[in-house]
């Protein structure tokens, strides 16, 4: 099979289906010897039978939430343990046993249906109180109940924390939330039916240096649960006939390639990010937490460009607290201390939703209530999440914050009206990853005080291009010269308001359009953590004196192709300089 290289390297290992276990909440459910595809129905027999299933369902549950929470504490901490602790608490409460019983026993209901409609109507009861706190509360409930549900169903709870070593995942497409749960450090390589190389899947796998392939046509139906796969992420080829030799070799490459890796980070981690003249240019990272921080640093990044805050989000069953949010941010700032950290604000919806938050369907949701619009529309959640930033940046910290997805002024005027007065140095930035943005970027910038171009979306947009949809992908084309002579009507406006400007997309993680940026003004360039060493190494073979000529031939090239190619010709760095040391 094959489907678009996404992230470099070669993977082996057993196939793990990622995916959300459907319940189905009639009248029926699996037999007693239950299996994933839940192919052998059982009939409810009797009220007994089914409070018998909803006791064994109790039983599977706790001992997932106790082995979770003990490995919550671990990795998070007391504070994110405590949450997992009280869903265990409503597991095992008595209302949820009573509600159920009476369920079962009065209405004939069978037990996945009981647990279902008591967690919903407990819900819904939180939502409509006046307090915060316990309409917090409805997706935790939710959220207990899916899995004790899953429980009674399957007799398990299916947990991606709980990666097999080597897991190869498979899944039709990778969402945040899933990404979030992962134990990447069990994981081999990642394959997805859908998505291209600006998914969520392919920016993670880039960023650990696990291999990828995304856009694999018909991979779902094509694999199977515990199968073994060798993956190619340079080639984008996903090989499901293996033998003893195929094995051998890809254990081969993969020794060297570690073996090359451990090289190529300590020569970035020491090169210095300046053109063949000595001239500099800042080189900063995207992330998603601490350990990408952490990471981040050991490459050399000069600070953090873009800390994806929805990743923190969906690691927690709810709203992440102040406290929460502000032990991570500090966190990532000691991590990268002394350079700066911009942190954008949640950015959700659409292609990454909130498990526990779930608002209504979308006929287009790239067009919905997503970035800063959500947040709106929720400003206690924003009003938290400044008041968790500017208590980092109050205790001396060098931290940003970044709006994203705007279209307005008003919508800046909103954001720093939340900034508590003793953070109002708090330097607040905003996002351009739209048209409306493009058009009005000096109205924009006079209120900003900075800007970063989010590349991928601004695509999309511009083109109306899918980015997730394979059969579109060749459209997408970073170098169209429409994308070209909106980058340079940004960095226009950002320069004029005396702001800097830097770009967060996919666009800065590739030498040729990394230099590109370079050449149109851009001040910052913000990259995927593994594309930090060939962007050093590409791009110090490039003399500053070629940029504005470049520049020149950018905005006059005929199309996509043409000015690609005048990019290409300016790169003569050595791209593996590692490997001469």
């Amino acid at each position: 099979m094959t489907g678009i290289p996404s992230s470099s390297g070669i993977g082996a290992g057993t196939v793990y289906l990622l995916h959300e276990r459907e319940v189905p909440l009639g009248r029926t459910g699996p037999s007693s010897s239950r299996n994933d595809g839940g192919t052998r129905s059982h009939t409810r027999r009797s009220s007994e039978s089914e409070m018998e299933r909803f006791g064994r369902g109790i039983k599977v549950a706790a001992v997932y939430y106790s082995a979770l929470i003990e490995r919550i504490r671990e990795k998070l901490g007391e504070d994110e343990a405590e949450i997992f602790e009280g869903h265990l608490e409503i597991l095992t409460g008595e209302d949820m046993a009573e509600a159920v019983e009476e369920a079962i026993m009065e209405r004939e209901a069978i037990a996945e249906r009981a647990v279902i409609d008591f967690v919903e109507e407990t819900a819904r009861e939180f939502e409509e109180l006046e307090s915060d706190y316990f309409r917090q509360r409805a997706g935790d409930l939710r959220d207990i109940g899916r899995r004790l549900a899953e429980a009674i169903y399957y007799g398990s709870i299916s947990d991606p924390a709980e990666l097999p070593e080597n897991s190869v995942i498979v899944a039709e497409e990778l969402t945040p939330s899933a990404t979030a749960r992962l134990d990447t450090e069990q994981v081999a390589a990642i394959i997805t039916e859908k998505g291209g190389r600006t998914s969520h899947a392919a920016i993670l796998a880039r960023s650990l240096s696990i291999p990828c392939v995304t856009g694999v046509e018909g991979l779902i139906a094509a694999v199977r649960s515990g199968q073994q796969v060798l993956v190619d992420g340079d080639a984008g080829t996903v090989d499901t006939d293996l033998d003893h030799k195929k094995l051998s070799e890809a254990r081969k490459r993969k020794e060297t390639a570690r073996k090359e890796e451990e090289k190529r980070r300590t020569w970035s981690k020491m090169a210095a990010p300046e053109l063949a003249d000595g001239k500099p240019y800042a080189l900063m990272a995207n992330v998603g937490g601490v350990a990408e921080a952490e990471q981040a640093a050991s490459f050399g990044a000069a600070g953090i460009g873009l800390f994806r805050t929805e990743f923190l989000f969906m690691r927690f069953s709810d709203f992440p607290g102040l406290d929460q949010q502000a032990d991570e941010y500090r966190a990532v700032c000691r991590a990268m201390a002394p350079a700066p950290v911009i942190v954008r604000l949640l950015d959700c919806g659409a292609d990454k939703p909130l498990p526990y938050a779930p608002h209504p369907p979308e006929d287009n949701p790239f067009l919905g209530e997503r970035g800063i619009r959500y947040l709106l529309a929720r400003e206690t959640q924003l009003k938290i999440q400044i008041q968790a930033i500017a208590r980092v940046f109050e205790e001396g910290h060098q931290i940003k914050a970044m709006i994203p997805m705007v279209i307005s002024a008003s919508e800046i005027d909103a954001v720093r009206s939340l900034v508590p007065a003793g953070a109002s140095a708090l330097p607040v930035g905003i996002m351009v990853e739209t048209p409306a943005s493009v058009m009005i970027v000096d109205r924009l910038a006079e209120k900003a005080d900075f800007i970063s171009i989010g590349t991928n979306d601004l695509v999309q947009y511009l083109l109306t291009v899918d980015r997730g949809n394979p059969r579109v992908s060749a459209y997408y084309q970073e170098f169209h010269p429409a994308v070209l002579a909106a980058i340079s009507r940004i960095v226009e406006g950002a320069h004029k308001a005396g702001i800097h400007v830097g770009v967060c997309g996919d666009m800065a993680s590739h030498p040729d359009s990394a230099l590109a940026l370079l050449a149109l003004g851009v001040d910052e360039i913000s990259a995927g953590i593994n594309a930090i060493p060939e962007l050093k190494a590409c791009l110090a073979g490039t003399r500053a004196s070629t940029l504005d000529e470049l520049a020149s031939r950018l905005m006059t090239a005929a199309d996509a192709d043409e000015a690609r190619m005048h990019a290409k010709k300016l790169i003569s760095g050595d791209p593996v300089p590692w490997k001469a040391e």
